[in-house]
């Protein structure tokens, strides 16, 4: 009694420290390492995680604790609950890597509802297995084994894992950049510590290995993903220039005609004069509603935000723009309107945008930044 007492304590004290890793990389993980719909799938498998780590400790507080005797259909939910959690851990992870490498499919609806299938039949795969006793298996001197349902629960979570796999080895054999490169390799890698852990717990089930592995895995790829931290804008939050760089050259190398990519330039109108009448703490403020209104634009699109030097900033879009790159550039100017009527500002707040398309012969970021510089010294 007292060896399963300090095992539940052992096997608790792995998943709150897990679950609290969680809380601290949701809370640090900032919008600027790519688009939109990256960093909502990446918070979505952290809110699907930290899920999992609640229930499974929850499920080793009923079965080990010895101060709980729960009725087995309230083992069977806490189970339930923690096999769908990591189910959907496994799908919001494939989603982020599909968004990752800018798959288009990952924004089509239809698409994601037929991606979401499995993770959404593992609760009905449950109940189905709690009714004809093939979920967790437990036996009369108290040994845990599983049945043939939670086996295929199970799989599901793995069936994502493995996709995500693929699909970051095909970027990976098209990849044509050293830094595209490397962030194959690293979603190529989430696979391993989940894939051990997943073994480890078939043979010994009572052991909280998957909340490990799964949190390896999410630490490790995180770690990659806050390396964009160096490369923002200190005051705006926004990529800084050298990560701009870097992504419009990863957008470059994979344009076509048929996909173009669009570089906006944006230059707030009289900043100088801002700063001399209204002070340097007021134009830092000016440049912060400029960053939020690029901010705000860039999920509309699911574009790439940056700060480009001094008053200048950049937008990136590779879908949504449809060959009207004016609607784009309207919508910036329509948020930086907003943001100033909402702080009530007692200056004129306003911008001037030039902007270009990647065309067939664009070898360098310098070409399609030079022509969109030369519409934003025509527009001014």
């Amino acid at each position: 009694m007292i060896a399963n007492v300090y095992f539940c304590i052992s096997y608790i004290v792995v998943d709150v420290l897990c679950a609290v890793i969680t809380v601290i990389v949701a809370s640090n993980l900032l919008r600027d390492s790519g688009g939109e719909t990256q960093v909502r799938y990446f918070n979505l498998l952290l809110m699907a995680n930290l899920a999992f780590l609640l229930f499974d400790a929850a499920w080793a507080f009923t079965m080990f604790g010895g101060l709980v005797q729960a009725a087995p259909i309230t083992l069977s939910a806490i189970n339930g609950v923690c096999m769908t959690s990591v189910s959907f851990v496994g799908y919001f992870w494939f989603c982020f890597t599909l968004a990752r490498f800018d798959w288009p499919i990952i924004h089509n609806r239809l698409v994601r509802f037929v991606f979401a299938a499995p993770a959404f039949a593992a609760p009905v795969l449950h109940v189905i297995g709690a009714i004809v006793g093939q979920n967790v298996i437990i036996g009369a001197d108290g040994s845990i084994s599983y049945g043939s349902f939670h086996t295929a629960v199970a799989c599901i979570s793995f069936l994502y894992l493995i996709s995500a796999t693929v699909a970051s080895t095909v970027e990976l054999g098209r990849a044509k950049t050293v830094e595209r490169r490397r962030l194959c390799i690293v979603f190529i890698m989430f696979m391993i510590a989940p894939a051990v852990a997943g073994a480890m717990d078939m043979v010994g089930p009572d052991v909280p290995v998957a909340a490990a592995g799964i949190m390896i895995s999410i630490v490790f790829v995180m770690a990659s993903m806050q390396e964009s931290r160096i490369s923002s804008d200190a005051l705006t939050g926004l990529n800084n220039r050298r990560r701009a760089e870097i992504y419009l050259d990863e957008c470059l190398s994979k344009t076509s005609p048929g996909n173009p990519v669009y570089l906006f330039i944006v230059d707030m109108d009289d900043f100088k004069n801002i700063n001399d009448t209204y002070g340097h703490l007021e134009g830092d403020r000016a440049l912060q509603l400029m960053a939020e209104a690029l901010r705000k634009t860039s999920m509309a699109f699911d574009a790439f935000a940056a700060r480009w030097g001094g008053d200048e900033f950049m937008l990136i879009c590779t879908k949504g723009v449809n060959g009207d790159p004016a609607h784009v550039a309207a919508m910036i100017k329509r948020q930086l309107s907003s943001m100033a009527d909402r702080d009530d500002v007692d200056y004129k707040l306003s911008c001037s945008i030039g902007y270009s398309a990647s065309k067939v012969g664009f070898e360098t970021r310098n070409q399609i930044i030079r022509e969109a510089d030369q519409m934003l010294y025509k527009v001014k």
